[in-house]
């Protein structure tokens, strides 16, 4: 366990070596909670975006369904604006 102390302005030090520990540097986000021991303090990142930034990669690529799926809509679309009726 490591210690700290706020100051008067409300501002906590994390000790280094847990910083470390938990990746946390300057611009660092962290949320701090309400806990049933007290309080905790969770580490958000830097951002949210880039964190979850591949965290889809398991699904493989997805380009030629979405290709497929533009074909179809662009042929629908063409049929209902096409008058008369392309033979098919």
């Amino acid at each position: 366990m490591a210690l700290a102390c706020v100051s008067t302005k409300g501002q906590l030090v994390i000790p280094k070596a847990l910083r470390e520990e938990l990746g946390i540097g300057a611009g660092t986000h962290v949320a701090v909670r309400d806990d049933e021991s007290g309080a905790a303090l969770d580490v958000i990142g830097d951002d949210p975006v880039k964190a979850a930034y591949g965290a889809l990669s398991h699904l493989g690529p997805m380009t030629p369904g979405l290709v497929e799926e533009h074909r179809r809509e662009r042929e629908l679309e063409e049929r209902k604006t096409t008058w008369p009726p392309r033979a098919q």
